[in-house]
């Protein structure tokens, strides 16, 4: 649900938008004083200081889109792309000039929340190498363009604070219209829920590995011959330091993470049993298990009062309220963004030379 009304919302609010995304994520500013000789100039921006933006830099943003979008920029476009390295000269110099900061940890949390869309597990190499390649950016350019956004959301927050309590809750009406408008989205899966008795194998010498695999073995026979329960063998995990019991919640057919942390074998066997079902011994990525399947769920859809998730407290009515405040202020950072951006144009120096995006 959230990345299809995510790229609704993107449609709807227009390549303003875009062009302050890429203004603020993919743009180098201030080339170098032989540059700025050897460049033709495309526009002087002085607030605080000025800046010079070259032909060379606006091709490179221009010739970078029209790869990403697969198609040619018209001459509106390359103005909009100008109009965005502006803006972004001009919200540094303001932000900066008003001692905006933020620490590492805030920097840390948003390239952690980027990596996250990312929509599966990456490790750090791997993620630096997709950073480096989609932005053509090095890992501290990255980040110091991380460090620029953030400075400017806060300066344009701070401006534009009392607007956002000005945002009216959502009706009924509103979110049913929402509800029903993205219906088929809002199913749960197939899932189970299930208690495991689990020997960890990971780091394992092969003479422990054997030790743990034996008596893996030995409790699933004392299972099947009845000599045993369950429920018994849960609370001798709590003295026996070779395996843990305990309930690992629920597994999602269709968990990426799941399927990547635990193998897709165990987890579409987990998935193929039914509920009150003790497996044998499986085995997971990362070790044994002895299964006791406790729920068993079919996929269904949702209704508005019903939990995203079984056992969790957030409805859809919930997440669709969320969703739309969320949306609204959105179009309230987008406004103060125009807003913010009018005001230090009046205020700075601006020359443009049209002539130099025609090449």
């Amino acid at each position: 649900m959230v990345r299809i009304m995510t790229e609704k919302a993107t449609r709807r609010t227009g390549i303003l938008v875009y062009r302050i995304v890429l203004a603020t994520i993919l743009l180098g500013i201030a080339p170098g004083v032989t540059a700025q000789i050897l460049d033709r100039p495309v526009a002087v921006v002085r607030l605080t200081e000025t800046v010079n933006i070259g032909q060379r830099e606006i091709r490179r943003q221009v010739e970078l889109l029209e790869q990403q979008m697969g198609r040619e920029l018209t001459a509106r476009n390359r103005e909009e792309v100008l109009e965005a390295q502006i803006g972004d000269v001009l919200l540094r110099q303001a932000a900066r000039r008003a001692n905006i900061r933020v620490t590492e940890d805030e920097v840390n949390q948003a390239i952690n929340a980027q990596r996250q869309q990312l929509g599966q597990p990456v490790s750090d190499a791997d993620f630096r190498r997709i950073v480096e390649e989609q932005t053509g950016l090095s890992w501290e350019e990255y980040r110091q363009e991380i460090r620029t956004r953030l400075v400017q959301e806060r300066f344009i927050l701070d401006r534009a604070q009392g607007r956002f309590g000005e945002i009216q809750e959502p009706t009924a009406r509103e979110i049913r219209q929402v509800y029903e408008e993205n219906a088929h989205q809002f199913t749960n899966p197939a899932m189970a829920r299930f208690e495991h008795l689990f020997f960890d194998l990971r780091n394992r010498d092969p003479d422990r590995e054997r030790e743990l695999r034996q008596q893996a073995q030995r409790l699933a026979r004392n299972l099947e011959r009845g000599t045993a329960t369950f429920q018994q063998l849960m609370r001798a995990s709590l003295d026996d330091v070779n395996y843990a019991g305990g309930d690992f919640g629920y597994l999602i057919r269709g968990d990426q993470t799941a399927l990547e942390r635990l193998g897709r074998s165990f987890v579409e066997t987990v998935l193929d049993m039914e509920e009150e079902d003790i497996s044998g011994v499986i085995e997971s990525n990362v070790g044994l298990h002895i299964v006791r399947i406790t729920d068993r769920r079919s996929p269904r859809m949702l209704q508005l009062g019903d939990p995203l998730l079984p056992g969790e407290s957030v409805t859809v009515r919930d997440q669709i309220r969320s969703y739309i405040v969320s949306q609204r202020q959105q179009e309230i950072f987008q406004q103060s963004i125009e807003t913010v951006l009018d005001e230090l144009k009046q205020e700075a120096e601006i020359r443009r030379f049209p002539e130099n995006l025609d090449w």
